[in-house]
């Protein structure tokens, strides 16, 4: 499991970190209120319906991109002092200079422990 992880992980390297906001609040959507993940899904088959133009759905789409975004900035900004105390000394920071699998891995185990992630929830992360 910890290995299917860290690939994910490293392939998120890639990414810009406004994409990555938006990823972590595409995954906070899990648990969030159903009327969240309703009103989203509500604005795309409204627009399913009225066989809307393609601007309409790009924009109701970034809509919902921007958003989620937002979700994984408040996130992060309501952890980062946690994160900070526990995660900003010179050997972990060490570790995120060219970074590998292994490292990786430790990092993950970290951030897990730091944030109190349940092992049951790493479950759910295949559905």
């Amino acid at each position: 499991m910890i290995e299917d992880l860290t690939r994910d992980a490293l392939k998120l390297l890639s990414f810009e970190l406004d994409d990555l906001y938006a990823i972590l609040g595409c995954q906070l959507v899990a648990a969030a209120p159903p009327t969240r993940v309703a009103h989203m899904l509500v604005w795309l088959v409204d627009l399913r319906k009225t066989e809307s133009p393609a601007d309409e759905w790009i924009s109701r789409g970034e809509k919902i991109r921007n958003d989620l975004q937002c979700d994984g900035i408040s996130f992060v900004d309501s952890i980062k002092e946690g994160l900070r105390k526990s995660l900003c000394t010179k050997d972990i920071l060490d570790l995120t200079g060219d970074i590998d699998e292994s490292k990786m891995q430790i990092l993950i185990m970290l951030v897990s422990a730091i944030l109190k992630i349940p092992p049951q929830l790493s479950r759910f992360r295949q559905r």
